[in-house]
């Protein structure tokens, strides 16, 4: 079995244009290739019909393992394929790993950075809770730690996937309307970096009127004006761990641990005090 190996890494993601998942096709790339895999890269584009072909055609390409990063399916499906599977950021089954950040970790260290800032009235954007995914966690010790400390906290939850810059767009436009005295803002950096090109339109000062917090620390997040306060996901670790998991299922070895969780890191910048 071994020598019939195919030495090729099937990676699927919703959108290549995504600025995180851009840095980890980067890494697991990188990673893959140290490993002497090849990888064949598969852009769902936000749509499961599409996703359903890749997956049949990397498994009748054979290809040795798959890496799932998207999430337009059911999870039935994906316990369905008889390739080894790594998920990323995604709970699929009990029995398939998955690799994510300490999202719980990243939901307190934003909400103590803008409860330190004196924030009275916040808000945090949040994925489709239709994706059974640990990113969920943050937005739940995030909401627990501005109530337990007397601060106002909504949430505005995105729709199911969609990861264009004009969709969010739309979004910071109604937060923005919607909710005039909000006073912090939590979200991942594409959003933030939207809410701020909306928030300057509308003459709101940034960070004295308006505190954000970011999240993935995606190199979006320094390069608006101004830099963005984020939560950085730990890109190389989430990677290298994702393929060495991968490797050893291949291999067949045994005891490979199912949840991989890696801290996250608060990153100052200039939207907060």
């Amino acid at each position: 079995m071994y020598k019939n190996k195919t030495n090729l890494i099937g990676l699927v993601i919703p959108d290549i244009s995504h600025p995180f998942f851009s840095k980890i096709v980067k890494f697991i790339e990188r990673d893959l290739y140290l490993k002497d895999y090849k990888m064949i890269l598969c852009n769902a584009t936000e749509n499961s019909e599409k996703e359903k072909e890749y997956l049949t055609m990397l498994q009748e390409n054979k290809v040795d393992g798959i890496i799932i990063g998207s999430h337009t399916l059911e999870t039935e499906f994906y316990t369905k394929i008889r390739s080894p599977i790594v998920a990323l950021d995604r709970y699929l089954s009990d029995s398939i790993p998955v690799i994510s950040s300490n999202h719980a970790q990243g939901g307190r260290l934003a909400a103590e950075k803008l409860i330190e800032n004196g924030c009275k009235n916040v808000l945090q954007v949040v994925g489709s809770r239709k994706v059974d995914t640990p990113s969920n966690e943050r937005h739940d010790d995030f909401e627990k730690m501005m109530k337990e400390n007397g601060i106002q906290c909504n949430s505005v939850e995105l729709e199911w996937n969609k990861f264009s810059f004009s969709d969010y767009e739309i979004v910071s436009k109604y937060i923005l309307e919607e909710y005039p005295d909000v006073d912090g803002i939590f979200s991942v950096d594409l959003v933030a970096s939207s809410i701020i090109k909306y928030a300057q339109k509308k003459n709101i000062q940034i960070p004295e009127d308006l505190k954000v917090v970011g999240y993935d620390g995606t190199d979006i997040s320094q390069i608006v004006n101004p830099s963005i306060t984020t939560i950085r996901q730990p890109f190389e670790l989430i990677s290298s761990s994702t393929v060495d998991i991968l490797d050893r299922l291949i291999k067949k070895e045994k005891d490979i641990p199912i949840k991989n969780i890696f801290d996250v890191q608060l990153i100052e910048g200039e939207t907060t005090l």
